[in-house]
């Protein structure tokens, strides 16, 4: 006589326990490994304007030409610059990563925010690059948050100018319905496929000598999907690329 004892257990409840654990420890293992990719590339990011406004802040005691002085005013200005873009989006990209970017829709005249930041970019413009812009003939009110508005064209239009050489970059906007859409096209070196799919993630970069800690677009991608709206990119390697935005919005006639 053969006799058999047996029991069972249900299981269910240890299983999807076992699996949270899982999905708990390598999201940790990733937050540990950005973190760390955080660090290492805003170190250098830093410390590369950083050097120079040093250095060249200290040949200025050294030198009696105007010309020289002037030469390293200037590039002192421009890394002072680019130290700033990067603190800024630091400081967005943690807002955005806690949950606290607000949004403060207001009417403004979006043809006159283009031209605004035109002007702004104006003087970092390569000598063989043009900077163009192309909008409706009547001006348009349109109900969005201004200053994130001007955000998304700036890292747009900063991504165009480190990537093309020669050519043109413009910017445009055309209303469609219940929205407009804005766009950055530029003829500079494009994206390589591999690196489409992941342009818009944190720290990356088509070009790792390219001033810049990689979150431009990632910050620009955070910022219209709060608004609803959807951003892509068309583009060909050694041909150019075009970023487009499309968001909802009320709209009137300036």
């Amino acid at each position: 006589i053969i006799e058999l004892i047996s029991i069972n257990y249900d299981i269910t409840e240890l299983k999807k326990t076992e699996e949270m654990l899982t999905k708990a420890r390598d999201k940790a293992e990733e937050s540990d490994r950005m973190k760390s990719a955080f660090l290492a590339t805003i170190s250098h990011e830093i410390r590369t304007p950083l050097n120079a406004i040093v250095g060249f802040s200290g040949l200025l005691s050294y030198t009696e030409d105007e010309a020289e002085k002037e030469q390293y005013n200037a590039l002192i200005r421009h890394n002072n610059n680019l130290l700033l873009g990067i603190i800024d989006d630091i400081i967005d990209f943690s807002k955005i990563e806690a949950g606290n970017m607000e949004l403060y829709p207001n009417w403004f005249d979006l043809s006159s925010l283009i031209q605004e930041c035109m002007t702004e970019y104006e003087e970092n413009v390569p000598t063989d690059v043009k900077l163009l812009s192309r909008y409706p003939e009547r001006n348009y009110l349109i109900e969005l948050d201004q200053m994130r508005i001007k955000q998304i064209l700036n890292n747009l239009v900063s991504n165009a100018l480190k990537n093309t050489l020669r050519g043109h970059i413009e910017i445009a906007y055309e209303v469609i319905d219940r929205g407009v859409i804005l766009s950055v096209s530029d003829t500079g070196r494009g994206i390589p496929r591999d690196k489409i799919d992941k342009i818009f993630e944190r720290f990356e970069k088509v070009d790792l000598f390219v001033p810049g800690v990689g979150l431009g677009l990632t910050i620009c991608k955070s910022i219209v999907e709060k608004m609803n709206g959807h951003i892509s990119v068309d583009t060909q390697e050694g041909v150019g690329s075009t970023f487009k935005v499309e968001l909802p919005c009320q709209i009137l006639l300036a």
